[in-house]
């Protein structure tokens, strides 16, 4: 019984069948020196995941002391002791959904060739809490620094019997000639995406086969062919060993690494490799990196399909429910959207980057540690994590909004598809934050959403120029979108990366133009999202970077207060029919 409640559990991933030890787990062989696994647990959680003694059992079986372990779950979210893997654990928290600071990348590539260089027995175990976004990308991120991609893993050895039949069967399918054009499949992409110049978008593409970068005078950057072939050719490889093969020969795989924002976090990760990023990011000499380049995130450009016929009655009837509940609203039709900024925590991603330099390779490559360097007189890069500082309350902190400011915030146009609403979102000052956040709070329809409530009390800095939220183009930054107080979605992004070179305030805008399938989790109304533009344009470095505020108190941050829930996102998917987005809606927005 309990290891049908794990398959359920674990979806579309592939599990491992160990005939010798009698065991089942949630875990895969992406090559032969690579495994993948959900979270070891104990007590009521191992009944549904890999529970923590046989995880153990396996890898001392098989690998004995010949493995490491590299756990991604913030304390918040889960832990244990190393001495449980006999010390062999190291620790890189970030929080479940969401892209980690890009420096994180490097440090655990090289980390995971430092082990695997000193034998050939070593193996190294990436695990989050499901197995597959976090460890997945982790385990690209190293993949990507390899100069030839390694082959498949021993089949025999990390897949069930009846899944080698079915990939057999597959295989044997797709060597037959067809009649059928695979096109014919394959989805359409929006004319939005489809004729970008931006390539980073072409790098991500979940069937992404033509890696050529289309001709566009406003290009930001020059991707290589050759960074992303191989970056797709990761995703394959990732893919084929993480998720089960499909049940039928005309079943599409889900990617194991399907989160955009992950994928985006890979794609800038190769252009770095092959030496394309933005100038002077992550450079040695501070000349260069003082002072960092700075750009005004002018406003949000959100389209949408109106929210209306069936589905706004279903909505309401939602809506109806949770006030009877007396947890909240669930606004429909024009209201209020805004949108929240946030980053990781400055003084980490200082430390994280910090270290990156310090552990680089002395010849340059990124994915290759300097010998002796995890260890410097501050201290030892395994310290960086060694305590829940970091991790054990919230690591994404918010420092500015954006919503619609008067009646031209908001439009309604026709088109083929039906009506679209566009909401032009611009930075709001804490006058007209005020206005917005008592519109949310004090509508009189229903009262506010218990579980979204700390997103709008969230504290952030005072912003005296409207005119556009400064950012520093070489860090992270996320867009978390909302409707009253429920999320829709949110995207990560970089902005050096997708900004022209040289920089010049002369230069016009720069508008970088996600679609839905290009947003983060657009569950419930987020599904109603055409697509989102950010503008984007270069000003003078010595301006201001708006940062988060301080915590108010270390018990704040033990505690995880401010963070915002799924909670009103996984009604509203499940108020308009689709079962799996109301379980996704209800794993996500807690950061």
């Amino acid at each position: 019984m309990t290891d049908f409640v794990r398959r359920l559990v674990s979806g579309n991933k592939a599990r491992f069948k160990d005939e010798e030890l009698d065991l089942e787990l949630d875990l895969a062989y992406i090559t032969d020196r690579i495994i993948v696994m959900g979270f070891p647990a104990t007590g009521l959680e191992g009944l549904y995941r890999n529970r923590r003694e046989d995880a153990k059992k396996f890898l001392d079986h098989h690998h004995g002391s010949n493995y490491w372990v590299f756990n991604f779950c913030p304390v918040k979210e889960n832990s244990y002791p190393p001495e449980v893997f006999d010390g062999r654990v190291s620790r890189y928290p970030f929080p479940d959904h969401h892209a980690p600071p890009l420096a994180v990348l490097p440090l655990i590539a090289r980390e995971i060739r430092a082990w695997l260089d000193g034998s050939p027995e070593r193996v190294v175990v990436l695990h989050c809490k499901a197995g597959k976004g976090r460890s997945g990308t982790m385990a690209c991120a190293y993949l990507l620094t390899l100069t030839g991609l390694p082959q498949p893993p021993n089949v025999g050895r990390s897949r069930a019997v009846e899944e080698k039949a079915k990939q057999r069967a597959e295989d044997m399918m797709n060597a037959m000639p067809t009649d059928v054009d695979a096109s014919v499949n394959a989805e359409p992409r929006s004319d939005a995406s489809s004729t970008s110049s931006d390539p980073i978008k072409h790098g991500i593409s979940d069937n992404a086969v033509d890696t050529s970068t289309p001709d566009g005078a406003n290009a930001p950057l020059s991707a290589p062919t050759k960074s992303t072939t191989s970056l797709d050719d990761v995703f394959k490889l990732h893919t084929a060993g993480r998720m089960k093969p499909p049940s039928t020969p005309t079943a599409k795989v889900k990617p194991g690494v399907s989160i955009p924002s992950q994928r985006r976090w890979l794609y800038y990760w190769s252009l770095l490799l092959s030496h394309q990023g933005p100038p002077g990011l992550w450079s040695l000499d501070p000349r260069e990196r003082e002072p960092p380049p700075k750009v005004r995130l002018t406003q949000l450009t959100l389209r949408m399909h109106e929210v209306s016929g069936v589905k706004a009655q279903l909505i309401k009837a939602a809506s109806t429910l949770l006030d009877r509940a007396g947890r909240g609203k669930l606004p429909g039709g024009t209201s209020q959207v805004w949108a929240s900024l946030a980053r990781y925590d400055d003084a980490l991603v200082d430390r994280l980057e910090w270290w990156e330099r310090a552990t680089r390779d002395a010849g340059g490559a990124l994915g290759v540690r300097r010998p002796g360097s995890e260890r410097q007189p501050e201290g030892a890069l395994s310290d960086v994590f060694a305590t829940p500082q970091w991790d054990r309350g919230k690591m994404v902190r918010p420092f500015a909004r954006l919503g619609t400011v008067g009646e031209e915030g908001v439009q309604k146009t026709a088109a083929e598809e039906g009506k679209i609403v566009t909401y032009t979102l611009r930075p709001l000052s804490d006058d007209s934050w005020t206005l917005v956040k008592s519109g949310l709070e004090n509508d009189a329809e229903s009262p506010a959403v218990e579980s979204e409530q700390a997103s709008i009390q969230d504290s952030t800095r005072s912003l005296e120029d409207t005119s556009g939220v400064v950012l520093d183009a070489n860090r992270e930054v996320r867009v978390k979108l909302y409707m009253g107080q429920v999320f829709m979605g949110w995207f990560w992004f970089i902005p050096a990366f997708h900004m022209p070179h040289p920089r010049s305030a002369a230069q016009p805008p720069t508008v970088l133009r996600l679609t839905r399938k290009e947003v983060d989790f657009p569950l419930g109304v987020g599904a109603h999202i055409v697509d989102v533009a950010a503008s984007l344009e270069w000003c003078a470095a010595d301006a201001d970077v708006l940062a988060p505020p301080a915590r108010k108190s270390s018990e704040d941050s033990a505690a995880g207060v401010g963070d915002p829930t799924g909670a009103a996102a996984a009604l509203h998917a499940a108020a308009t029919g689709d079962a799996q987005q109301a379980v996704d809606a209800s794993e996500v927005g807690h950061e």
